[in-house]
């Protein structure tokens, strides 16, 4: 059992039990956490506490061995997580007022008058039954079901001002799944794995704008809902072969098929004032897959759609070489191609934003070192990679709404060096550093927020891909004082994360802004708005733990230096405002732990 409490509201419980039913044939466990917290922002529009979540979760498993060669575990869980989910505002307009003449006055105090609360609901079913051959031979047979709702409101405008720039965006999945796989002994010179796989997906997804609507911006709702059913079967081997006795090969291969179908409409609506999410009032059906309507809702005009059902079929390949110089030190070198399958775009405000944008395809090329020195108290791992990106797969943000796209082409170059030492039996430090330049090669005609640059693509060859920091560097020391009644155990740890962007276009310089961002005063603000500046965060942890082990009680705080972060940025320009969503600040609290 644990139970944690710490500021704003911080309080938690977790348990679990497991153990033999049938000795060494039947087993179970089961295990729940329950999780609360304020949030560390206020509202002073509602006179609450912001950015705060509950969530539980419940989590059962049977392991049955009805035969010394037989297993069967099952697994379920359910859960439910929801969180306060208000928004950051930087006003565009002197002072950081927005078009409705509304400043935030600091970056905890928020005032958002619309919903922000986001709720996910979750539970599936998993069966994973092994048999093994004689000779060492396995048979797997790994089943899985998965449900999963969500519902997410957002007050777009991040604001108290009397206007409905909010939406709601739902939907449920449905996930059926299973692979069956043969594995050879896994002690012989070759070694053999391979199988079969099948994966059935139905997601229904809706959306709601009371103020968005592409007939009348501003005064009507926009409305959508769209159905994507998945249907996706691969095979795949892997072999792996000593060539030497210090020398490997590991090569493998999967070819999947998946094909995805599409139907749904989108309508515009006119919003009731007393109850903007009803959308019942429509003005106009601007799409409906079942009667082929394709409408402009700007002019009127009829237009083309997507195909409705499209299949992707891929492969993908792995190749590595280890070679062991010794016992203490490994070399390596991987080449391997995968592939992130297309999709539609079913987040509409235009007929034209129903769309189906094609696979991403990833080449990796890597190598490094692994070794152990100082008789095992030090492991030092060293790599270096390139990554060439085709038809690399970029979420845009539009003026109403996000958009996947494919860019031309885009790599990757830099490497990896992490470890860790142990120079006191009681004395434990890990580290890494990465450092990654990651860019666009050829991305010429990528879409914007109008306001941005007048409606006109811009050019985002050369440009750093978003949420790439070139470098990011952790350290954690760990030191056990040993005592007569148990022990101390002490640890802090950090994490230096580089500049990097939330949007492709926020650091371009555009050669036909509106005039909203037509200064460069304004510019300077969006590319600081929609990224995140460089931060050193960290985090320190003091336990003691009984003689017997079985017992802990621990203080923790994190984010030591209280560093104002942000996770995400999206723009209302045509608010005059950006809206951003804050990280969280510093806390602290205590934990207790007891197992019998």
């Amino acid at each position: 059992m644990r139970g944690t409490a710490g500021n704003y509201g911080r309080l938690g419980e977790e348990g679990a039990i497991g153990g033999p039913i049938v000795k060494d044939r039947l087993m179970a466990r089961f295990a729940i956490t329950n999780q609360d917290f304020s949030g560390q922002y206020h509202d002073s529009y509602r006179k609450e506490d912001a950015n705060g979540y509950q969530y539980y979760d419940m989590r059962g498993e049977i392991l049955a061995k009805p035969t010394d060669n037989l297993s069967i575990l099952v697994k379920g869980h359910i859960g439910r997580n929801k969180t306060d989910v208000e928004l950051d505002h930087v006003g565009l307009l002197a002072g950081g007022k927005d078009d409705q003449g509304y400043a935030q006055t600091s970056a905890r105090n928020l005032q958002n008058n619309g919903r922000s609360d986001a709720t996910t609901r979750r539970s599936g079913l998993s069966v994973n039954a092994q048999y093994a051959f004689a000779h060492g031979w396995t048979l797997t047979d790994i089943f899985g079901l998965e449900w999963n709702h969500f519902n997410v409101f957002s007050d777009d405008d991040a604001s108290p001002a009397p206007i409905d720039y909010q939406e709601n965006i739902g939907g449920v999945a449905r996930v059926l799944s299973n692979e069956i796989r043969v594995a050879s002994p896994q002690s012989k010179k070759i070694r053999y794995i391979g199988g079969v796989y099948y994966m059935r997906n139905l997601t229904q997804s809706y959306s709601q704008q009371p103020l968005y609507s592409p007939v009348d911006f501003g005064a009507g709702g926009n409305a959508s809902s769209f159905n994507i059913n998945t249907q996706d079967a691969a095979v795949f081997s892997a072999i792996s072969v000593d060539l030497m006795p210090r020398l490997t090969l590991d090569v493998g291969a999967r070819f999947t098929s998946e094909t995805r179908q599409a139907n749904g409409e989108a309508w515009a609506y006119a919003t009731q004032a007393g109850n903007p999410y009803n959308t019942s009032d429509r003005v106009l059906t601007y799409i409906n897959t079942n009667t082929n309507t394709y409408i402009d809702p700007a002019t009127g005009s009829a237009i083309s759609g997507p195909t409705l059902k499209k299949t992707f079929n891929r492969d993908s390949e792995d190749a590595s070489l280890k070679y062991r110089f010794n016992s203490n030190i490994m070399g390596y070198l991987r080449y391997a191609r995968g592939f992130r399958t297309g999709n539609y775009n079913t987040y509409v405000a235009t007929a034209s934003d129903f769309s189906l944008y094609n696979p991403e395809t990833l080449t990796d090329y890597e190598g490094g070192v692994k070794a152990r020195l100082w008789k095992g108290r030090a492991q030092i791992n060293l790599s270096g990679f390139h990554y060439d990106y085709d038809n690399m797969q970029v979420t845009i943000l539009q003026n109403t709404g996000t958009h996947t796209t494919n860019a031309a082409s885009a790599v990757s170059n830099g490497f990896e060096f992490e470890g860790q030492v142990r120079p006191l039996d009681n004395f434990l430090a890990t580290f890494g550093v990465t450092y990654q330049d990651a860019h666009y090669t050829s991305f010429t005609n990528a879409s914007a927020p109008t306001p941005f640059n007048g409606g006109n693509p811009v050019n985002l060859s050369g440009q750093p891909l978003e949420r790439a920091p070139r470098v990011t560097a952790n350290l954690l020391l760990s030191y056990t004082l040993p005592v007569s009644f148990g022990d101390f155990a002490f640890q802090t740890d950090w994490r230096y994360t580089s500049r990097y962007r939330f949007q492709a276009w926020s650091d371009v310089t555009p050669t036909t802004p509106g005039a909203l961002l037509s200064s460069a005063q304004a510019q300077a603000l969006v590319r600081n708005a929609f990224s995140q500046k460089p931060v050193l965060m960290g985090n320190v942890r003091v336990a003691w733990h009984s003689l017997d082990k079985k017992t802990e009680v621990a203080f923790w705080m994190h984010n030591i230096t209280n560093q104002l972060t942000y996770t995400n940025a999206f723009g209302e320009f045509f608010n005059g405002n950006i809206s951003r969503y804050p990280g969280e600040l510093r806390s602290f609290g205590f934990e207790v732990f007891r197992s019998l």
